[in-house]
């Protein structure tokens, strides 16, 4: 099951990052951003800064960015800098539903 977002609303996705080598315990060092694409690749959000609590992103979705975005999967990918890596997680699904 997917989050659910209302066409028209600005909320946080969150998408909550797991450390495999336990070395990190918060992602604020990390300058996490997202992108968000629609079905067909359209970029809807593009390097947009998220906000962090730990280790879990919060990506505020804008879905009236470029106009109210249609009912649809859209895919958000979160990208972290750790040093020389640059990893990108995702993607994380969410559904966006007309009113």
């Amino acid at each position: 099951m997917h989050h659910a977002i209302r066409a028209g609303s600005v909320e946080y996705v969150l998408v909550h990052v797991g450390d495999r080598l336990d070395n990190v315990t918060s992602l604020l060092a990390l300058s996490p951003s997202f992108s968000v694409y629609a079905p067909d690749d359209t970029p809807k959000q593009t390097n947009i800064p998220a906000d962090t609590d730990g280790m879990t992103a919060k990506c505020l979705v804008d879905t009236t960015a470029g106009g109210v975005w249609p009912s649809n999967v859209y895919r958000l990918y979160l990208t972290l800098n750790a040093g020389a890596e640059t990893p990108i997680l995702g993607p994380v699904e969410f559904n966006v539903e007309e009113l």
